[in-house]
């Protein structure tokens, strides 16, 4: 069953100040990659931004569908979107969000809500132009296909946001999204992010808050808790606080060797420090 919504609050484009590692989106050949330090590449339709000047299209969207990626609008639904800068012809599809197929969960919040999004055959053709998308499937919105006519159709996907309030990726103000009853898991993930912080696993000047918000989105996805990564992190914890803060075995070099290996850091691409 969905989660009900009863309010909605509007949304803003994302802010932001440093340019991301951008690449070409998955399923195309359009628009170029490469590294944006110095601020003259843009990304490819589906590609990571904080800011609509990041983007070839010049749309950086935040939505609930995902952390902020370029895209554009468009007028012709479940149809190919028009070849441009941003992407090849026939590379994304014209996807709606107007008509949900469970209205019971309130709009989908987002500046758009006919968009075009990357096409894909697998998840590693999304991945590859943005490492926040998380699943390359037929068009649906928590869980539920919004246009089951166009059969095996995919395109790139980020579910465990779907039906969070969107954050901005430079304030990671993740708070909003947490619902009473997953505050627990909210509380595990803070607690991941700071021993990843304490035990410096995560890259300096990196913030803990920006880590807790991509755990917490793997913790709960579509009102489910996973239990493979709530367990994953747990180890990680519970290790780190059996052992004393300094000495030749301490609460950072047991942790790893209990829990099989290097911690993996669940910050979103969109907020990671100088985007890599």
């Amino acid at each position: 069953m969905h989660r009900m919504k009863s309010t909605r609050r509007p949304l803003q484009y994302a802010l932001g100040a440093a340019l991301l590692l951008l690449t070409p989106a998955c399923g195309g050949d359009g628009g170029s990659g490469g590294d944006t330090t110095g601020g003259d590449v843009k990304s490819a339709l589906g590609g990571p931004c904080r800011t609509s000047g990041d983007c070839l299209a010049g749309v950086c969207l935040e939505s609930e569908y995902g952390t902020p990626f370029c895209t554009r609008a468009c007028d012709s639904a479940w149809e190919p979107c028009p070849a441009g800068d941003d992407a090849a012809e026939g590379a994304s599809l014209c996807v709606s969000f107007d008509d949900l197929p469970n209205p019971a969960v309130g709009p989908f919040i987002g500046d758009l809500t006919q968009l075009c999004l990357p096409r894909c055959v697998s998840v590693r053709d999304c991945t590859d132009g943005n490492p926040a998308w998380e699943a390359c499937d037929v068009p649906k919105y928590l869980g539920d296909p919004l246009y089951p006519a166009l059969g095996n159709t995919k395109v790139c996907a980020a579910p465990s946001f779907q039906g969070k309030e969107p954050v901005d990726p430079a304030l990671c103000d993740w708070d909003k999204t947490v619902e009473g009853q997953y505050a627990s898991e909210a509380n595990l993930c803070r607690s991941y992010c700071d021993y990843m912080d304490r035990c410096k696993e995560l890259p300096q000047g990196a913030d803990p808050e920006c880590c807790a918000w991509g755990c917490y989105n793997r913790v709960v996805i579509e009102d489910e808790v996973q239990d493979a990564w709530h367990d994953t992190i747990k180890c990680y914890i519970e290790t780190s606080a059996a052992y004393p803060d300094t000495g030749p075995a301490n609460a950072c070099t047991e942790p790893p060797k209990a829990c099989g290996g290097s911690p993996e850091d669940p910050t979103p691409p969109a907020a990671r420090v100088g985007g890599n």
